[in-house]
């Protein structure tokens, strides 16, 4: 079962309904439709995504800087001794990702910060690419760590080192997880998002089973309708009035959902986009249909 908010559900289908009576009936534009219905829920999703993503990384500059500072002074101590040449080697690359990683970040920082964003486009660009770059650094740092134990001479230089590797290896692989939003099920920290990420993936399916029930009824729909109307034709509804009629009555016909919450959602419905007359007729209409049934 969906666990995406049935007022969700109602209005998005209320949309897709209005669009159906809109264009006489002809198919909706699938692509358009959808890519404008959850607009905004995917837009604070990826925000949040990145502010959770930044989160995780919560690499302050002082402890950037005490990893420079300590990685400066064990690359130094080590200068001149041929021995260390491929650990040396291995640090420098290490590092050299670190300095991507932290760059990234920045990045989305500032794309997260920037008012003048018209689009997430950019926002998700740089969360990308926090995310591949945090597990390039993650699995980098993993393996230079055991290295050190082969250089005892220098263990005084690169115990503190590993020190502070191995704390960002912990924010590194919070943030990988981030990237498979199946693996934060069960997260508490990432409860919010988890359920925004289900209630757009579910989001779809139970709109489309919704309409596809309104659809099938709709003839059934207009001839109560017609029967409930005085001295007024089905034909001259207005398109907005007529969707939330065919919506509410498959909720209270066919789905048989409570009679108050499907009398208040409709009222409330057509006040909001027809306004108080609208929702004084949408109000009498369900109204009497619900007397109706019984």
């Amino acid at each position: 079962m969906s666990s995406v908010s049935r007022s969700k559900v109602r209005r998005c289908a209320l949309s897709y309904v209005y669009s159906l009576l809109s264009q006489g009936g002809e198919g909706v534009d699938e692509t358009l439709f959808w890519s404008i219905a959850q607009e905004k829920e995917m837009e604070r999703c990826h925000t949040d995504h990145a502010k959770a993503v930044l989160h995780a990384c919560r690499a302050s500059e002082d402890s950037i800087r005490l990893l420079e500072e300590r990685a400066e002074a064990a690359l130094s101590s080590m200068q001149g001794d041929l021995t260390t040449l491929t650990l040396r080697e291995e640090m420098e690359r290490c590092f050299k990702q670190h300095s991507a990683f932290e760059s990234a970040r920045r990045a989305l920082l500032y794309s997260l910060s920037d008012k003048r964003r018209e689009t997430t486009e950019q926002l998700c660009l740089c969360t990308e690419d926090v995310l591949r770059l945090a597990r390039v650094v993650q699995r980098m740092t993993e393996d230079l760590i055991p290295l050190f134990d082969d250089y005892p001479a220098y263990r005084r230089q690169t115990q503190p080192l590993a020190a502070v590797l191995r704390r960002r290896c912990r924010f590194l692989s919070g943030c990988a997880e981030l990237a498979n939003p199946a693996a934060l099920e069960g997260n508490s920290a990432y409860a919010g998002l988890v359920r925004q990420m289900r209630d757009i993936q579910e989001m779809r399916p139970a709109v489309v089973h919704l309409v596809q029930g309104v659809r099938e009824h709709m003839p059934v729909f207009e001839k109560k309708i017609a029967e409930l109307l005085q001295n007024y034709s089905v034909e001259r509804l207005d398109v907005v009035d007529k969707a939330i009629l065919y919506v509410s009555l498959y909720e209270l016909l066919v789905e048989k959902l409570d009679t108050p919450i499907v009398v208040s959602e409709a009222t409330a419905l057509a006040h909001e986009f027809s306004g108080s007359r609208s929702a004084r007729f949408v109000h009498g209409i369900i109204a009497a249909a619900a007397q109706q049934k019984g």
